[in-house]
């Protein structure tokens, strides 16, 4: 009797089947069209208008433009990743570059004016409008990619003295983590930043990798710089602006619409 039960089983299933499709749960899959959305390789040196490296007078005078622009996911399964390249020139001195992904990392929370983050009471963290974007950067020589095309990295094959070949890593965006060590990125809608020495008249090219993109429209924002000389000691989500999508109605109170004004700004008084 449970021999014919687990055959009855057994049979049940291979008629019914089982629905093992994931490609609902990754972030290149559009729940409107059932569709894999394409992967996005954006050669910022080609846009209308592309992003420029700002001279230390102008960051001094606060005069240091933001270029916005936007990505769409990458396509895990097959391992081609979306994102953007932007190559310039080197000064012969250090340089400064400065990311901010979409949107806010805790959109419960407000700055006091003392720059110190506080719980906000009107708003509950809403992490749907958030993503993650990777920065490495390095000689353009030395980049793995084609701009426009695929994204790639500064890892490099050489041939030692012995005649053996080995792997280097030549990113020269080299943040520190959490814990202090070396070689590490933010997280989910975190500013990343890292600065180095360049070589005059020499290319150099940054790459900017869509690590995850907003669950609510598949879209990444960001905001870019690129400075003349040594970084900020500190970022925060106010440092660059812009980076963020309007607000589904009634997500934000007050009827505003803009998590970044909320934050970096504070809520109006009643």
């Amino acid at each position: 009797m449970t021999r014919s039960l687990l055959l009855l089983a057994a049979s049940g299933l291979l008629f019914t089947g089982c629905d093992l499709d994931g490609s609902e749960l990754l972030q290149s899959f559009d729940p409107e069209t059932g569709e894999s959305l394409p992967v996005t390789v954006v050669d910022l040196d080609r846009v209308d208008e592309p992003p420029t490296v700002c001279s230390q007078e102008d960051v001094n005078d606060g005069d240091c433009e933001t270029y916005l622009g936007a990505v769409g996911p990458s396509d895990l399964g097959t391992g081609q990743l979306s994102g953007a390249t932007f190559t310039f020139d080197g000064t012969g001195g250090r340089v400064c570059v400065l990311i901010d992904p979409q949107s806010v990392w805790r959109d419960d929370r407000v700055l006091e004016p003392s720059g110190n983050p506080v719980t906000n009471p009107f708003m509950d963290d809403y992490p749907f409008d958030d993503g993650d974007l990777d920065l490495l950067t390095g000689l353009a020589s030395y980049y793995t990619g084609t701009p426009g095309d695929t994204m790639g990295d500064f890892v490099n094959d050489f041939v030692d003295d012995n005649g053996v070949s080995r792997r280097v890593d030549l990113n020269l965006c080299l943040q520190d983590d959490t814990h202090g060590q070396t070689g590490g990125t933010s997280g989910r809608a975190t500013p990343e930043m890292c600065s180095f020495q360049t070589l005059e008249n020499t290319p150099y090219r940054i790459a900017l990798y869509a690590f995850s993109v907003p669950v609510d429209d598949n879209e990444l924002k960001y905001a870019l710089q690129v400075r003349e000389g040594n970084c900020p000691v500190q970022i925060d989500e106010c440092t660059l602006r812009g980076d963020r999508d309007r607000a589904p109605e009634g997500a934000l109170p007050f009827g505003l619409d803009n998590v970044e004004e909320m934050y970096c700004e504070g809520f109006p008084e009643e």
